[in-house]
């Protein structure tokens, strides 16, 4: 597949016009009811796409509580500025010490904004293939395969068709069909792109990477075009904020709060019942403007949407989780639930970086050219096109395992030679329920990378010199526990990085494959000179310890997943398929936290999917 760029007629098309608002919504009232149907713990992305959802009937009542302001700034709109991290819409998370990463501790990145990381993220609209989807219904989850998904996957998200000049010029492949005509958020491809990316592109078919026309009709494996979450008109993010809670916030029977945090989950008396499940009345909450507590009730269900870092915090604050964690914590033990912050996964990523003698212009040129940043703020303010359309890579490679090694099958091998219980954290050895969750995942994986089913790396591809490899499929395990000397801070974030030595291994070959794409015939024009981890380093041990020494591997990629799984409870699950943590009632979980397995792709529109179909499960419970 060749490409070519005119630039020329790059810069001849760039021509739009219209404006963009930042005007702020309505101000929240400061009267609020503490009885509602529902009470939904966070205000992100998949809390906003249930209260949107579950308030569509007016004879529901719908709170949600937001640990985060509401920010409606340049930042959280413009695509441009998603590629630089905005902390100020995060919470400041440092994670445990990372044994296998030279004791390091890293930064944890969640949103703690409305909108949650669809406010805050890259914006990559990307979806992992049918067959990755198809392991969490094959774990024991029914409903929750492509089949399943694929109906949601079309109505969380509609397509905005570039124009026939910029379709030509860029060379955008795609099939609107596999999005929908009336989602509320909007997937689309910016009017700009880099040239030297290009050049990747044709050496990832130099290396034998299939090209996908569209990745979101259930074959994610190769490269492809990968939109962004944004809104073709506005050429402004598509967030859960923007598109759906600003479209219904003038229900009624709509409320969101923000600058709340919940501390506790509250539940009723069950002592006159006929049941010794859990069931959840409300939320203890702090108003962080006031440091006063208040309490809010659900009639129907309460709702957690904290995300796979304070969801398992919040259960476990509330006396459900790890006996052992929550005795530490001086917490009292309703429900001793293993589950709860177990299975913690992440993407680890590796950094390897390359000089490169570049065409004009270079992703580096807005930070470091002011007249090229002048231009291209006059480009985007006054005509709405150009390279602050732009947010993260909309070029992407996921290749198979054997795609990328040809070694795969002695890796697979080796993995399914280990004992079950090796490399697990701590907690795995007094749970044989967790330790069974892990090797059904396991033989799960095994099974679909031999096949070529699944994705197991990220490339990607931008057109400068550093090109992360990150890892897809994890088999290391990590945890979320309460910090035994304060419980109602960050919670201890173990992500357990790199501990099976499968993941060692992997990112290794895929640092490999990374530069075997910078030593193809067709990158060689931009002259690519190595410089991490350096070629002096070619052993695995050396490769990997030369990465970890310079700081660019890291556990995250900003994915935090799979704390509290759907499985069944005898494989470790937290949720079963109808999102109800066992043990309880009136009680769901709809955020990652719930996801088995972590998919290949970044995460967003995946769970977009996932609350569409939450909203309809809690729905049909009324």
């Amino acid at each position: 597949m060749a490409h070519s760029l005119a630039w020329g007629a790059i810069l001849s098309i760039l021509s739009f016009s219209t404006l963009v608002s930042c005007a702020p919504r309505r101000a929240q009232s400061n009267q609020t009811q503490n009885q509602w149907d529902y009470v939904i713990v966070g205000g992100g992305l998949t809390g906003l796409v249930a209260a949107t959802r579950l308030s569509e009937n007016p004879k529901v009542s719908v709170l949600v509580l937001e640990y985060g302001p509401i920010d409606r700034s340049n930042v959280t709109q413009i695509p441009y500025y998603g590629t630089t991290l905005n902390t100020a819409d995060m919470r400041n998370i440092t994670s445990a010490l990372e044994p296998r990463l030279g004791n390091q501790t890293f930064a944890v990145r969640v949103g703690a904004v409305a909108g949650g990381g669809s406010q805050v993220n890259g914006m990559q609209w990307d979806l992992a293939s049918e067959a990755d989807y198809d392991s969490w219904e094959l774990l024991g989850n029914p409903g929750w395969g492509w089949k399943g998904l694929h109906p949601y996957i079309k109505k969380s998200a509609k397509f905005g068709v570039p124009t026939p000049e910029i379709e030509a010029v860029y060379n955008y492949s795609y099939d609107a069909s596999a999005y929908g005509a009336k989602a509320l958020a909007q997937a689309s491809f910016p009017d700009f792109q880099y040239p030297d990316m290009y050049n990747f592109i044709d050496g990832l078919d130099e290396l034998g990477v299939p090209f996908i026309k569209e990745h979101a009709l259930g074959n994610a494996v190769g490269h492809f075009w990968s939109p962004s979450a944004i809104n073709a008109e506005s050429k402004t993010r598509s967030s859960s904020l923007y598109a759906y809670y600003d479209t219904v916030s003038h229900r009624a029977n709509l409320k969101l709060l923000s600058m709340h945090q919940a501390v506790e989950i509250l539940f009723a008396n069950t002592k006159n019942t006929n049941t010794t499940d859990l069931i959840a009345s409300g939320v203890k909450v702090l108003d962080r403007s006031t440091d006063k507590t208040v309490k809010f009730y659900a009639k129907k269900e309460v709702v957690l949407a904290a995300g796979a870092v304070f969801t398992p915090q919040l259960l476990q604050l509330s006396g459900i989780g790890p006996k052992s964690v929550l005795e530490a914590a001086g917490v009292e033990t309703k429900l001793d639930f293993p589950a709860v912050g177990s299975n913690f996964q992440d993407h680890a990523v590796a950094f390897p970086m390359w000089t490169l003698n570049n065409t004009f212009p270079t992703p580096s040129e807005l930070s470091t050219n002011a007249t090229f940043w002048d231009e291209a703020y006059r480009l985007y303010h006054e005509e709405l096109t150009g390279p602050l359309t732009k947010a993260q890579a909309s070029y992407i490679a996921f290749p198979s395992l054997s795609t990328v090694t040809d070694e795969a099958e002695t890796l697979l091998t080796s993995l399914e030679a280990q004992e079950s219980d090796g490399y697990l954290p701590e907690i795995y050895s007094t749970s044989p329920e967790l330790v069974a969750g892990f090797t059904a995942q396991r033989d799960s994986l095994v099974s679909h990378m031999r096949s070529g089913s699944i994705a197991v790396v990220e490339v990607p591809i931008s057109g400068a010199g550093s090109s992360p490899s990150a890892l897809q499929k994890p088999l290391s395990r990590g945890t979320i526990h309460l910090n035994a000397s304060n419980p109602l801070g960050v919670p201890v974030v173990f992500y357990n990085s790199l501990s099976n030595p499968f993941d060692r291994s992997s990112m290794y070959h895929f640092i490999q494959f990374t530069r075997k794409l910078f030593a193809s015939d067709a990158v060689a024009p931009l002259n690519p000179v190595e410089v991490l981890p350096g070629t002096q380093y070619t052993t695995e041990d050396d490769v990997i310890e030369a990465m970890i020494a310079s700081g660019w591997l890291i556990p995250s990629f900003s994915h935090p997943s799979c704390s509290c799984p759907m499985m069944p409870k005898e494989k470790g699950g937290c949720v079963d398929s109808e999102l109800k943590v066992y043990g309880t009632k009136k009680l769901s979980i709809i955020d990652a936290s719930i996801l088995p397995i972590i998919p290949a792709a970044h995460l967003q529109a995946t769970m977009y999917a996932v609350a569409e179909k939450a909203s309809d499960i809690i729905h049909s419970r009324a």
